[in-house]
């Protein structure tokens, strides 16, 4: 018999049905800030994750990582321990006009330059988001009182190609000269995680979401000495998890008084 490979090493059986999904171990420190009755349960190759809850609704988080392949092997792992919803909660880079540092970015899908994903599914396949989750992404987000962009994000599984001046000068890049295409294409942002989430949360049945604050301007060069906080991102975030959960509950009340 096949044993399955665990990269998460968590010390329980199941977890929340929703995971919030932040890529920096660190970030998980500041979303257990935002809950109660918190644990850890699995501390192993970079994969922090909690458990506790928010204003009464069950929830986990779990570092991600940088990049696709990191992603990948969370989104499958959390899937054997019964997640079925996930919740990005990331930084990005700005691509369009007005993405400034603090901004948040709830994204409804991702032009696609992941090749961890191209190794499961063509390229044509739609790297998009949980609709439900998306749309109340954007209203929880709205309420944090600073300016929230929704729409496409452009994500890739590199962090220098976008940013080659930081290797050295003339260093090659088959993406950065197309920055300015994507962005009056209506990308929004630069990320190195969404896509991933996207096409693979599609391929298990997992209702995937994401909402990033913007750390920089990468085509206008604006980047904050002090990195702008993501406690707005990770409230709209808890917000948007109880909401869904109560959204699920009504559901299931009606139905149950209707049949």
């Amino acid at each position: 018999m096949t044993t399955a490979k665990n990269h998460l090493q968590l010390s329980i059986d199941t977890l929340p049905e929703t995971v919030l999904l932040p890529g920096d171990p660190g970030r998980i420190e500041e979303i257990a800030a935002f809950l109660q009755n918190v644990r850890q349960v699995g501390n192993h190759r970079g994969y922090i994750t909690i458990v506790g809850e928010y204003k009464g609704t069950k929830v986990a988080a779990c570092s991600s990582g940088m990049g696709g392949p990191s992603v990948e092997i969370a989104v499958v792992e959390l899937k054997r321990y019964g997640v079925r919803r996930i919740i990005r909660i990331g930084t990005s880079g700005g691509i369009g006009e007005n993405v400034l540092p603090g901004d948040l970015v709830v994204l409804n899908g991702c032009i696609r330059y992941s090749g961890t994903a191209d190794l499961f599914v063509p390229v044509n396949f739609p790297a998009i988001s949980d609709f439900r989750t998306a749309l109340l992404l954007e209203e929880k987000a709205k309420k944090a009182g600073v300016p929230v962009h929704f729409g496409m994000g452009l994500s890739l599984d590199s962090f220098y190609a976008t940013k080659t001046h930081l290797v050295e000068e003339g260093f090659p890049s088959m993406i950065e000269k197309d920055l300015g295409l994507w962005k009056n294409s209506g990308a929004l942002q630069l990320d190195m995680e969404a896509a991933t989430l996207f096409v693979l949360s599609s391929l298990l049945h997992i209702q995937a979401g994401a909402i990033c604050t913007v750390a920089s301007n990468l085509l206008r060069n604006i980047r904050p000495e002090i990195p702008p906080s993501n406690a707005n991102a990770i409230k709209a975030a808890c917000e948007t998890v109880k909401g869904l959960y109560e959204t699920e509950e009504r559901g299931k009340r009606q139905w149950g008084s209707n049949g």
